[in-house]
């Protein structure tokens, strides 16, 4: 696994939004089991794939509008050049807000995205 996040980038309809604190690459179930007569056996699931992001609302500038983000891509490059990328992304949940010492406020969103790419 890649050891450190250099950018993370949401894209919808041509803009970028980039005020992210972190972000946390849920865990993947790609089979499940299921019980035979004398044996357990696997199949392959349906990949589901989520997306974890502490949000920096802006100060300077309006909140992005992620209730309404549909079909996005999300793009997360490491230090090492590989790039993961995320289609058809949409919000899953609007978690709450945060207030730390750095005088930032977060907001925690969980997304979902149809496809995921690793480079």
């Amino acid at each position: 696994m890649d050891k450190y996040v250099s950018t993370v980038a949401l894209i919808i309809n041509g803009q970028e939004i980039t005020d992210f604190k972190s972000v946390e690459e849920k865990a993947r179930t790609p089979r499940k089991q299921v019980n035979l007569m004398k044996k357990t056996g696997v199949m392959n699931a349906t990949q589901r794939y989520g997306v974890g992001l502490d949000y920096v609302v802006p100060a300077d500038r309006p909140e992005f509008d992620f209730e309404g983000l549909e079909d996005a891509t999300l793009v997360i490059d490491y230090e090492n050049g590989s790039r993961v990328t995320y289609t058809g992304v949409a919000t899953l949940d609007i978690g709450a807000t945060k207030f730390d010492g750095d005088n930032e406020t977060i907001r925690t969103i969980d997304l979902v995205a149809g496809k995921r790419i690793q480079e």
